[in-house]
This record gives structure tokens, sequence and C-alpha cells, in this order.
């Protein structure tokens, strides 16, 4: 049984049928929620690490936030909203910290800000730090659209790409290591993995890609694959359901329009089976107890035989000392790679 036999794949003929079928006012909408404004400090460097930020609830049945003002990201953990993080410390903070150092270190390097358009008054801070804007058009409905704008950036023709969220741009220089030696072996794409197989309840929640951590080289028609999958998403096109090997169907645990997970689900369904083509580095912790990873090496090792598999001896993939190789046809490339150091471990340096 294949990966494509078990999960839904956003087919070419599905993308085609999106712009036979669409009308004029949902391709209007899609450019609201999709579209970009106006750009700030523009920079041209060959790496981007791209990333959004913008406030609102995970769940569009969650309550809505107040609209934000400077004052309330301060001050969010004050007025009882239902908060995972606090904002400002968790998500704004280290960006200002972080990016004029990691500039510093890294002038190939541009950091790229996908902003709420309710965020605008954060303008001047970002740019100040260095960063370049793209000021969206919208302001984000729950989790997504705002969630998957930093995947805009995988448009950028033959640039490097290092998709992070905000709150780990402190450990960039781990996933900057990653891309490079992506690169350097000459595959498309390098990966994590969501290695859970199920939630307690039973519902499958794997994912081809953690969306903080992953890079590739660009040159891909996002606006166009964004746009046909939320339109398919919202018509209820993809199943809701994954076959899997020796069991009855299981039930998608997250992805559904417009909350938590949109992103993740869409690069599983959508930019797994096109990324594949182009070669995987995929990073995989030890201790990871996974029947899904074994039918998605087995599918990334088919689609292009020079993908690699580098498995770390740690409870996480983003952390550790070293890499453990498993028979790749470059170990010797990653292995020059494997000295990989968190970037606040630097910052004193810099």
């Amino acid at each position: 049984m294949s990966w494509t036999d078990a999960f839904p794949v956003m087919s070419d003929e599905m993308v085609e049928e999106f712009e036979q079928l669409a009308t004029p006012a949902e391709r209007a909408e899609l450019e609201e929620w999709y579209g970009v404004k106006e750009i700030f400090n523009a920079q041209g460097n060959p790496h981007l690490v791209s990333f959004s930020l913008f406030w609102k609830p995970s769940s569009a049945s969650k309550k809505i936030y107040p609209t934000p003002t400077r004052e309330i990201l301060q001050t969010a953990g004050e007025l009882g909203l239902d908060l995972r993080f606090e904002p400002w410390p968790h998500y704004i903070q280290p960006v200002l910290d972080t990016v004029p150092a990691l500039l510093s270190k890294f002038d190939d390097v541009t950091a790229r800000v996908y902003l709420a358009a309710d965020l605008d008054f954060l303008v001047p801070d970002f740019v100040e730090a260095g960063c370049e804007v793209y000021l969206m058009r919208h302001s984000s409905l729950a989790h997504a659209p705002g969630v998957a704008w930093r995947l805009l950036a995988f448009t950028e023709k033959d640039r490097l790409v290092t998709m992070i969220d905000s709150d780990g741009i402190r450990d960039v220089a781990l996933d900057l290591k990653r891309t490079r030696t992506m690169q350097k072996t000459g595959l498309g794409c390098w990966r994590e993995p969501v290695c859970f197989d199920y939630d307690g309840s039973g519902k499958v929640i794997y994912n081809a890609f953690r969306g903080c951590h992953m890079g590739l080289v660009g040159g891909w028609p996002m606006e166009k694959l964004l746009h046909a999958f939320t339109w398919h998403s919202i018509r209820g096109n993809f199943p809701t359901t994954v076959e899997l090997p020796g069991c009855s169907p299981r039930p998608i645990g997250s992805g559904y329009w417009p909350d938590f997970g949109f992103e993740e689900w869409f690069l599983t369904v959508a930019m797994y089976p096109r990324l594949a083509a182009k070669g995987m580095l995929t990073f995989v912790p030890t201790g990871t107890h996974s029947s899904l990873l074994l039918m998605d090496i087995e599918y990334v090792t088919w689609a292009n035989p020079k993908s690699e598999l580098v498995i770390f001896p740690s409870g996480s993939s983003c952390c550790g000392p070293g890499p453990v190789m498993v028979e790749t046809a470059s170990t010797e490339t990653i292995q020059e790679e494997a000295d990989i150091i968190p970037f606040h471990a630097l910052e004193g340096a810099v």
C-alpha cells in the first residue's frame, strides 16, 4: 500500500478544476486572504527566512480577540484571553532581539515577516530590526490564512527558503544549516515530519511536514496552489479520513479551514508529492514510533532515490549532539554539516 493510497493528494486535475470553476467572487476573496498590500525594506539576499505574524484564535469557534494594539499585545494575559502563549514576549520580542545579530552573522540572509493587516503598527519595529516586511491585505480569520502566508515565499525562484515560527528564530541557525546542507546534496527540500500516528481519540495527526522546521529551493506556484487548496477545502472536496493498511478509515485530526494545522495539512496534501519528486532530506529523532513514517519514507525514496534520512539521537530532531547516518548516498556531505549549533549559543560571539 502506497502513501497516495492512504492519504489524499491535490492532483493537477484538481488545480485545473479550481481554475475553471472558481467564480470571480471566490477568486477575489482568495486574493484578499492571501494578497500582499505593501512591501517594506525589500531585500534581495539569496536565502530567505520566512515567518508569519498574526493575532487570532487557533479555531474559528473560539472567542474573537479584541483589535490588537501595542498595549494589548504586551498585556494580553491580563485580559483573561484564551491564549496558549503571551503574544509579545513569545512571538514578537524574539524577532526584534534576534534578527540584528542573525543578519550580522549571515550576510546572505533576509528575514521576511508576513504581517497581518491589523498589526501594521509594528512595521517600523520590524524594519528597524532589519526585517523585510510583507504587509498583508487581511488580518487572518483564525489560524488560517495567516499561518499559510509564510509559504508564499516558496514562490521565489532559485532562492533558498527556510520556514520557521517566529518563536523559533533564536535557534534558526540550525535550520539555515539544514537548508544549506540540502542544497549541497542536490535535494529540493528538507523537512521534519510530525511523527505521531494518532491522538487520544484515534484521529490521524501524522503530517509529512512540521511547518516550523523545513526548507526548500524556491520556484513553486504558491498562490495558485494555496488558492486551489483553500477553495477545495471550503467546498469539502478532500476526504476527511485516511485509509490505513489493516485498519478501517480513520478521521483526519487537523487541517480544516480556517483552524489550527491548516498549513501543515496543505503541505502534506498539496506539496508533499510534488516536493518528493525533487528529493527530500528528512530529519527524524530516535525514539520515534510511527508506522506511517515507514510508508512516508518508502514513498519519498521511490519518488527520488537520492532522498536522504538523518536520525538524531535525541527526543527531538531540533536538538541533540549530532546525527546518526542511515544508508545514504551522500553521507560525507551531510556529516560535514552535522556540527549544528543553535543560534542563541552564538549570540555572545556575534
